[in-house]
């Protein structure tokens, strides 16, 4: 491909596909931004999905000709040839042969895709299978903005341009963060590495902690049954995430040293957070009630899922609606704060979602409640209790300054009085 005249073509993507009357034709990818996206085909104007379609060709005009290559039968491979053919074309990117002249070859000259896919691998090696979702998400997000092929071509402009491309989806801004944190960590991990100049970073906001109070407490578990007043009373007494809580075993309870541990489940493939197999301290009266339960349990969880309706011998599993279980209790409870709306999609068939609308006046959908909010009410009460050190301990962190949020708790008692109390209060009387 000439490369000297770059307005002279424009690499395209097409998908061959039959049309009705059997013959095969070439349809245009639809475009987002300033590159394609194959996972939807332009058929008279009006995008449809790539299923279903043949191959994926790269299309452009060199010397007055149309010229097609082959590129692929899956999106990711599709748009990869694109993103390679478009780097010559336009000589943002040498051609192969430069680049072994150029002394290129290996990591260094690794595709993006590739580059990828072997630091995806290396994350399923060495840690926990929600990390993995999370650094895939965030680098097939991050594959979607970036037009060059190669990692070693990757630079600093490439990473503002995330920046920027995370605030024009309006996206929080922690999550951009992140999500440039982990394509830096994936240029790094093929060799290659991007300085970033000390402003580059834009700075965040922290959100202040919400815990539950006293009173929306005694509102909450009275309106729980008595396996629901357990459950969350287990979150409220150990400060556990909501996965450490549905994974719970009954050998993980010590009655003699009052103490519930977090450990690994190899047969459903859990693990705690950064591999931390920790224990905490629980009153007495939380491991009587967790006693009477264990003797009418027929399960090696705490709180499995209800049992199977008809098939007696399926027993329950891993209880995955908790979260949906707290905020029922909360609309039972009268705790919701009514600005809570919006809608969710309702699956009405194989083929057919409807769009319904709610709000937490009436629906189990209110904000305000969710599980890590117990994590948060637990750390807030036991940093006095435990200290600093003490609570990092009991609530797994792998870094101090993430417990470091929740000194603001400790020194509060007595404030509001000693605030009535002082010479400044008396001066506004």
């Amino acid at each position: 491909m000439d490369t000297t005249d770059t307005k002279s073509h424009r690499v395209n993507l097409t998908q061959k596909r039959k049309t009705e009357t059997g013959q095969w034709q070439f349809y245009p990818v639809q475009r987002s931004g300033n590159k394609p996206d194959p996972r939807l085909i332009l058929i008279d104007g009006e995008p449809a999905s790539w299923k279903g379609g043949g191959a994926f060709y790269l299309d452009w005009r060199e010397d007055g000709k149309r010229t097609r290559k082959k590129a692929g039968k899956a999106p990711r491979e599709a748009l990869d040839a694109w993103r390679k053919a478009a780097g010559v074309a336009n000589g943002s990117i040498p051609a192969d042969e430069t680049e072994k002249n150029e002394g290129t070859e290996g990591k260094t000259s690794i595709s993006i895709q590739d580059g990828v896919k072997q630091y995806l691998e290396a994350v399923a090696a060495t840690k926990g299978a929600e990390t993995h979702r999370s650094y895939k998400t965030c680098l097939r997000w991050a594959e979607q903005h970036i037009t060059k092929h190669l990692v070693y071509r990757l630079d600093r402009k490439d990473l503002l341009g995330l920046f920027a491309a995370g605030r024009e989806e309006e996206l929080n801004q922690k999550t951009i963060n992140k999500r440039v944190t982990v394509v830096l960590n994936m240029v790094r991990h093929n060799d290659h590495d991007i300085k970033l100049k000390k402003g580059d970073w834009p700075k965040t906001t922290e959100k202040p902690i919400e815990v539950y109070t006293e009173e929306e407490m005694q509102k909450f578990f009275a309106a729980c049954a008595e396996d629901e007043r357990l459950l969350f009373q287990v979150f409220l007494c150990t400060g556990f995430r909501d996965k450490e809580v549905a994974h719970l075993m009954w050998s993980d309870i010590d009655y003699r040293l009052s103490k519930i541990m977090v450990t690994a489940k190899a047969e459903h493939e859990f693990s705690p957070k950064s591999y931390e197999i920790r224990s905490v301290n629980v009153p007495r009266s939380l491991l009587d009630s967790l006693k009477k339960r264990q003797k009418s349990s027929q399960s090696l969880l705490v709180f499995p899922s209800a049992p199977h309706p008809t098939r007696k011998a399926y027993g329950g599993g891993i209880d995955k609606h908790m979260l949906e279980t707290c905020k029922e209790i909360a609309l039972r409870a009268g705790l919701n704060c009514g600005h809570c709306s919006g809608t969710y999609t309702v699956k009405r068939s194989k083929t057919r979602k409807e769009k319904v609308l709610f709000s937490c006046k009436t629906d189990p959908r209110c904000e305000r409640w969710y599980l890590h909010k117990w994590r948060h009410t637990y750390a807030s009460h036991m940093i006095g209790v435990l200290g600093l050190k003490g609570l990092q301990l009991a609530m797994g962190h792998k870094d101090i300054a993430t417990t470091s949020k929740y000194l603001h708790f400790l020194g509060g008692d007595g404030v509001k009085e000693k605030v009535e109390a002082s010479d400044l209060a008396k001066l506004i009387r």
